[in-house]
């Protein structure tokens, strides 16, 4: 029987039986394998991605394009009865888990997951999950499809970016816990690759700077360690017009006054990395419902979120529950179950409004924007998402006001209004590139490039 191999961690990547495929015919069937497998958990309705997929054309139209779509991607990965990757019917898709496949973003995040849930006092000292860290690390070769675009598909593009940032992060903290692993355990050469493994993917990672430093400093190369931190001060003030924390001058001037001992140290927080194991425990249960979550478990997330809420309800924290309604939102979001979504959300902006937190406010209404901009609700998610825009400005957060301006763009693309939505992606585009964060920029670049009318 056939094997499908789908890597979907950096470029585009199919092969069957380890030969490469590439007749795909175009970036939506290619996308169209990407989303049915990374939300395989979940039976699609033909209509719903007829409308994500193509939601400039008519119902009749997008449901024909979706089904010559659907042929091109079966020829081209030789679904067959034998094989079975698709189970289709006249109105829903799903992809076949129990099929023979291989599917790089589920093992990734299994590996983070069992990481995260295994009995361990400190994962940096735990020798089974390092060896899983090291080989999820290994499998994370970019940003999640850093190489395919839908434009007019904004659905996707927004479902995408929130699942890369998800990835993105997830392996910036892999890569942390290795490099503190190594350092720990004088093996300087290891830690000094992971720490630039962060460095290259998020330049102004400044615990990464200071893990790189100590690797050098120690290893005896205390020249490299000093220009380490010059190299960190310049991408400092080249990007955000600000200067390294003190916890990393601090360093920087021991290694440069010679008073750095070789010895092994922890870079990270101590204990950070324990997890309860007691599932009644609150911590326990938010962390569960954050790890099925990441895996696509939508419906696990959704349990365990609720009994967080429950009990968060029970102990009286105003701020805990409205976060709770909050997290809640968001899963409800992600499984299509829109109205629920918008009631847990609407319940957490309540609570946050009444206590004065003007950022979980600004987090509030950004994802009611977005759960009523999947409604076609345009006016009342225009007016939150301006709202939410307002207080990223006034708070100073460029990444909040990033996204906010993204979810604004991405409205008016929606309603053809083509100028409202190019001023909102370069205000966006302008905002990230200080900000350094590469993807997103291709992003943005992308749709501006689709925003400007055709000659």
């Amino acid at each position: 029987m056939a094997k499908l191999g789908l890597a979907f961690l950096g470029a585009f990547q199919v092969t069957l039986d380890d030969q490469a495929i590439t007749r795909f015919g175009t970036d939506k069937t290619r996308a169209l394998l990407a989303y049915l497998a990374i939300e395989a958990e979940q039976i699609h309705r033909r209509e719903v991605l007829a409308g994500m997929f193509w939601p400039d054309q008519s119902e009749d139209a997008a449901r024909h394009s979706l089904r010559q779509a659907l042929l091109r991607l079966r020829g081209a990965i030789g679904d067959a009865e034998s094989t079975a990757f698709l189970l289709v019917s006249p109105e829903t898709i799903q992809f076949n888990r129990a099929s023979l496949h291989s599917l790089d973003v589920s093992e990734f995040a299994a590996s983070i997951q069992t990481c995260q849930t295994h009995a361990h006092s400190r994962v940096a000292d735990c020798a089974p999950c390092i060896a899983r860290l090291q080989q999820a690390t290994a499998m994370y070769r970019g940003d999640l499809l850093k190489d395919l675009f839908i434009g007019e598909s904004t659905q996707f593009e927004e479902w995408a970016l929130v699942r890369r940032e998800l990835l993105h992060r997830q392996s910036l903290d892999a890569l942390d816990t290795l490099a503190t692993h190594h350092l720990e355990r004088a093996e300087y050469t290891r830690a000094r690759d992971y720490a630039a493994r962060q460095i290259e993917l998020e330049p102004w990672r400044e615990e990464a700077h200071r893990q790189l430093m100590s690797a050098l400093a120690r290893d005896g190369q205390r020249g490299a360690a000093l220009a380490q931190y010059d190299t960190c001060r310049k991408i400092l003030a080249r990007e955000f017009n600000a200067t390294p924390a003190e916890e990393t001058t601090l360093l920087y001037e021991q290694i440069r006054a010679s008073a750095f001992a070789a010895k092994p140290t922890t870079t990270g927080t101590p204990g950070r990395d324990a997890r309860p194991r007691d599932p009644s425990n609150l911590e326990a249960l938010a962390a569960l419902a954050l790890f099925h979550l990441a895996q696509g478990d939508l419906e696990r997330a959704r349990e365990y979120q609720a009994q967080v809420l429950a009990k968060q309800n029970e102990v009286g924290d105003r701020s805990a529950v409205a976060a709770a309604h909050h997290q809640l939102g968001i899963i409800l979001q992600r499984q299509g179950k829109l109205a629920q979504a918008l009631t847990h959300l609407r319940d957490g902006l309540a609570l946050r409004e009444q206590i004065g937190d003007q950022v979980g406010v600004g987090d509030s209404l950004g994802a009611l924007g977005q759960v009523l901009l999947e409604q076609n609700t345009y006016g009342e998610a225009q007016t939150h998402l301006q709202r939410a825009l307002k207080i990223a400005e006034a708070i100073g957060d460029p990444k909040a006001s990033a996204r906010r301006l993204f979810h604004l763009g991405s409205l008016y693309q929606r309603q053809k209004k083509s100028d409202d939505a190019r001023q909102c992606f370069e205000r966006a585009l302008t905002i990230q590139r200080q900000i350094g964060n590469r993807a997103a920029m291709a992003d943005l670049e992308k749709r501006l490039a689709a925003c400007r009318p055709s000659n």
